[in-house]
């Protein structure tokens, strides 16, 4: 029987498999989770951040390997330009859920904030293996490639966000960004024309956007500006 289990293993090997280990969960008191929920809506209101990340701290001081609150933490601290820290949050949380992609997405994001590409990189690149057909964390996926300098992988990713859920206006704004850093003029004005002519998108969140206003005056466009 050991013979077996021997000749298993060096199969495994060569055939490159890795097995990974499930870290299990931890389950949170009541006094935690309301603790979580509270810091998460003070981060999501952008209200406090000190409130925040006290919050979660409780949290992760009586369970550190919580994920959840691990990621919520690096958020706040990407919020506070606290990115150092930030990455060590996401590393964490990697380690305790290697197969969650939104935690590798944070980790791309807090790497490349601490200058640190090359891991920022690979964070992506894994992130872009977990995600299924999500639209959000295709826009994600897409955004953090244009900050990475990665336009042709920007595009695909959007080009599945909004394949994925053709009503998602944040995939067809991005996919219209990536558009104009490519110089596609014409493709992101087409892609805006429709969606303002759909009421999918709307002229404020163009004219407010540091990208796609660059094609506010675009010909197919007038029409839809404010007077």
């Amino acid at each position: 029987m050991r013979r077996i289990w021997n000749r298993l293993f060096v199969v495994v090997l060569l055939m490159g498999v890795v097995v990974p280990s499930v870290q299990a969960q931890p389950v949170r008191s009541p006094e935690l989770n309301v603790q979580f929920h509270r810091a998460e809506t003070a981060w999501r209101s952008g209200a406090s951040m000190l409130e925040a990340k006290a919050r979660v701290d409780r949290v992760l001081r009586a369970l550190p390997n919580d994920v959840e609150a691990l990621k919520l933490r690096a958020r706040v601290l990407l919020s506070m330009d606290r990115s150092r820290e930030a990455l060590g949050d996401a590393r964490q949380a990697v380690r305790f859920q290697d197969s969650d992609a939104e935690a590798h997405l944070i980790l791309c994001e807090a790497a490349r904030r601490s200058g640190d590409d090359e891991l920022a990189e690979r964070a992506l690149n894994k992130a872009a293996e977990l995600v299924t057909d999500d639209p959000i964390l295709h826009v994600q996926l897409s955004w953090n490639a244009v900050l990475l300098g990665k336009l042709d992988e920007a595009e695909a990713f959007a080009r599945i966000a909004v394949a994925a859920d053709p009503d998602n206006a944040a995939a067809h704004y991005q996919l219209a960004r990536v558009f104009i850093l490519k110089q596609q003029t014409e493709d992101a004005a087409t892609i805006l024309e429709d969606g303002l002519r759909n009421a999918r998108l709307d002229v404020e969140t163009i004219e407010a956007d540091t990208i796609l206003v660059r094609v506010a005056e675009h010909p197919s466009l007038r029409n839809y500006l404010k007077e």
